[in-house]
């Protein structure tokens, strides 16, 4: 004799289903170990320009005071946000990912959050929170900010045309894993980027537009001694087009020393000249790896805005 379920039995049985998907995606999310590679992959991965920094590291060193100057400058309108959310990036924020894709840019951020002030924050903008989601207009037309967490200390945030642009974040696996430099800040892009840069420094221009041919291209930011370090890795077709590439920044190099001397002018480490002069190229197989010496006045002149 065949059994038959009972219908209390199967919406029982449904409910036990439903519940164990729901506990295990909980479970998964919670075990779920956010490093730079995890915060990374929960952001979009194709032709996006990806970059990374470890706040955190870059507090302890001194770096930050020393990129954001004075708490006393800081502008009324930060301030406020401060107060309103009770969020402050040079106290609560420990690392962020980004990518940024056809005008829109996805955050993953790793911190200390209130969510109720951050919540309360998105309405009296004019927003609005559902499901854990919150939304409100940007400062641009057209433009939208929202939110919500991945877990208490994980902040997902997206600036896009979309209202809820931030349901392209969440926790997920590369089908090829992002390689995490050890410097704790870089930036990964396509070669596409580099097709036109007309919108970056003048200077950088003849050193940045051969990248336009490479496959993979990462610069880093880390300490070396008592300074920092500019370092380039760039991925090839293959080592004869490594070799190329590594002879023109080089030869690119050059010209700029000649061109300083005609001029009877000295590099100056604290502007960009002085430190692109400095540049060092050599190929192995199909990378080309790059190096630039950064003094901390470079660093202090950029953050006041002196250098072009």
């Amino acid at each position: 004799m065949t059994r038959r379920f009972q219908p209390w039995q199967l919406a029982t049985l449904v409910i036990l289903v439903c519940g164990g998907v729901v506990w295990f995606a909980h479970w998964r999310r919670a075990a779920r170990s956010f490093d730079a590679a995890g915060l990374l992959e929960c952001l979009p991965p194709d032709r996006s320009t990806h970059v990374y920094i470890d706040v955190d590291a870059l507090r302890r060193s001194g770096i930050l005071d020393l990129l954001t100057g004075s708490r006393a400058a800081e502008e009324p309108d930060y301030r406020k946000f401060v107060n309103e959310t009770g969020f402050d990036y040079r106290l609560d924020l420990d690392a962020v990912a980004a990518a940024f894709l056809q005008g829109d840019v996805y955050f993953a951020m790793r911190g200390r959050f209130n969510w109720r002030q951050l919540s309360k924050y998105a309405r009296d903008q004019g927003g609005s929170c559902q499901n854990a989601i919150c939304d409100m207009p940007a400062s641009t037309p057209q433009r939208y900010i929202s939110f919500y967490p991945l877990k208490s200390d994980i902040l997902a945030l997206a600036v896009s045309h979309e209202q809820r642009g931030v349901l392209m974040i969440g926790p997920g696996e590369w089908a090829t894993p992002p390689q995490i430099p050890a410097e704790p800040v870089w930036i990964s892009a396509p070669a596409f980027v580099f097709s036109d840069v007309k919108n970056l420094p003048e200077g950088t221009h003849s050193f940045l537009s051969p990248l336009a041919q490479a496959q993979r291209i990462t610069f880093a930011v880390g300490p070396q001694g008592d300074r920092l370090q500019i370092r380039l890795d760039v991925t090839c077709a293959n080592p004869q087009a490594a070799a190329a590439l590594a002879d023109q920044l080089s030869k690119t190099t050059d010209l700029l020393k000649k061109m300083l001397e005609r001029q009877h002018m000295t590099p100056n480490t604290q502007d960009l000249s002085g430190i692109l002069v400095a540049g060092n190229f050599e190929q192995q197989d199909q990378r080309v790896l790059g190096t630039w010496p950064v003094e901390r006045g470079f660093i202090q002149a950029l953050a006041a805005g002196k250098v072009q």
